[in-house]
């Protein structure tokens, strides 16, 4: 089975938007969905903590599938975008993961304080 790579290049370049964030998102939001499909998937073939004999047994099964999905899309979803922002480069990045240090001295600053007054308790 032979794939044709220019073509499949054609059309995700088609489908995915030209400005570079906005493509770093939508990459990263479908390998959100996917990981959230896969603890999904996991959570009911596992039956972690009786969740599938729950939702099996629920009057409307429907209910607590999609609110459970959209739940875990939203959470993994948002965390592998969040992750995906935080691990570009900024401007100003040297790489070595450490701020500058602020050269100087401290100077101690005398701050005088008045005492308060004691709240009366009735």
């Amino acid at each position: 089975m032979k794939t044709d790579l220019p073509l499949l290049q054609r059309h995700i370049e088609r489908v995915l938007p030209e400005n570079p964030l906005f493509r770093l998102l939508a990459i990263n939001g479908a390998v959100g969905v996917l990981v959230s499909l896969l603890v999904f998937a996991g959570l009911l073939i596992s039956n972690a903590a009786g969740l599938r004999d729950l939702i099996a047994n629920a009057e409307d099964p429907v209910v607590p599938v999609v609110l459970l999905g959209f739940g875990l899309i939203i959470t993994l979803g948002s965390a592998v975008i969040g992750s995906a922002i935080m691990m570009l480069p900024s401007d100003e990045d040297t790489g070595s993961g450490r701020r500058d240090r602020i050269e100087g001295e401290l100077i101690p600053i005398r701050v005088h304080a008045r005492a308060r007054r004691p709240l009366s308790r009735d």
